[in-house]
């Protein structure tokens, strides 16, 4: 919990910061220039860092919406690989036919060939050998009627292999075709996708900026602090009655949270490794539209779709922390990125979307991003006011 000393100094600097607390200051304690001035600069570092805050709540937000576009983008990627294996397997299956065809046209052309030579002399009918070899004219006209019609079949069935052969030429050409196009749009999402992860690795490289920053801000306004609450430690009496009424309710957050899924506290699988790998969360049971509640006030920063999760939550608090909500279905989800939410306020229902093996909460809790992976910790941590 809070310590009631924490509490006193918090008042402390509200006191200091108010106008007519510094002006009746100034006159107690001399030189007045000097304390202003440490007012001044703590006031100007709170203001400082509430702006890193606004502009890596504004980062979340972008990275929300570019992970989104990333993850569509992949979508679309996989959807088309399918329909090009097909349309490259039909393609290899046609080449086989037009292969074929082209063996009997050659095979049969070769066989013409040589009757050809057999029935033709320097490109003219040899008739005397015909004639010479028929027993009669009318075995001589019979013979080479004969003759004629097997020239004429082969020429119709190299015409028919021929004909074959061009329309599967043709089906092929419109499937390398459709293949072309299929590629084309593959690689066109491709780049589009290579695009937003440059545009996510960039702002992830500013976010981490500001968060290193932000700490920097943090740790010199607290010894800033604790230098402003050693000035007027000799008030803290007067006012501790009033702060254990008033001011420990206006508090923003608490140390512990509350729990994701009220109406269930069975956690099917813990924190920690386990035969499919390190499992960064516990696992919640719960059947499907169980509401899924808020563990404390805080902004979202992802809503949506995500890898693994099929579709999450992720909200940021004031202690810097970010609880994750995962396994929902995209139309359970009742926020958006950049919503404000109070603790206890149903932000989404039990799914099993993605990598599930059935209706549960996934709930885990992140210090923070690096790369594109959130830094998880334990959550029972942050959950020690709730006996499951």
């Amino acid at each position: 919990m809070i310590s009631i000393k924490r509490i006193i100094q918090a008042f402390m600097i509200i006191l200091l910061l108010l106008p007519s607390y510094r002006i009746a200051h100034a006159g107690v304690d001399d030189p007045n220039t000097k304390v202003n001035s440490m007012i001044d600069t703590y006031d100007q570092r709170l203001k400082d860092i509430q702006q890193l805050e606004s502009q890596q709540t504004e980062l979340y937000g972008q990275l929300s919406t570019i992970n989104q576009q990333i993850f569509e983008y992949d979508r679309l990627v996989k959807e088309l690989q399918p329909k090009i294996d097909e349309v490259t397997k039909k393609i290899q299956s046609y080449q086989t036919e037009i292969d074929n065809a082209q063996k009997r046209m050659e095979d049969r052309n070769s066989l013409l060939k040589t009757r050809l030579r057999n029935i033709y002399i320097d490109g003219r009918v040899s008739y005397l050998d015909v004639l010479f070899s028929s027993t009669n004219f009318s075995d001589f006209i019979d013979r080479m009627t004969y003759l004629t019609m097997i020239v004429m079949k082969d020429q119709s069935l190299i015409q028919t292999i021929n004909d074959e052969k061009a329309n599967l030429d043709g089906i092929q050409e419109e499937l390398q075709q459709q293949k072309s196009l299929l590629v084309e749009q593959q690689n066109t999402f491709t780049t589009a996708k290579a695009d937003q992860q440059k545009k996510s690795d960039e702002r992830l490289s500013i976010l981490a900026q500001l968060q290193q920053k932000n700490q920097e801000e943090k740790g010199a306004a607290a010894k800033e602090a604790e230098e402003l609450s050693g000035i007027d430690a000799q008030l803290a009496p007067a006012v501790e009655a009033r702060l254990k009424e008033t001011l420990v309710q206006k508090i923003d957050g608490s140390d512990a949270w509350g729990w994701p899924v009220p109406s269930s506290h069975e956690i099917t699988s813990d924190f920690g490794s386990r035969a499919d790998g390190f499992h960064a969360g516990i696992d919640i049971g719960a059947p499907l539209g169980t509401s899924i509640v808020a563990v404390d006030n805080g902004i979202v920063l992802f809503a949506g779709q995500a890898n693994g999760f099929g579709h999450w939550v992720v909200i940021k608090h004031a202690n810097g922390l970010m609880s994750v909500y995962g396994h929902m279905y995209g139309d359970g989800i009742y926020v958006t990125a950049g919503q404000e939410v109070k603790r206890g306020q149903v932000i989404a229902v039990v799914g099993s979307d993605g990598e599930s093996t059935g209706p549960h909460l996934h709930f885990g809790v992140a210090t923070g991003i690096t790369g594109t992976h959130m830094d998880y910790i334990d959550p029972r941590t942050y959950l020690g006011l709730v006996t499951h």
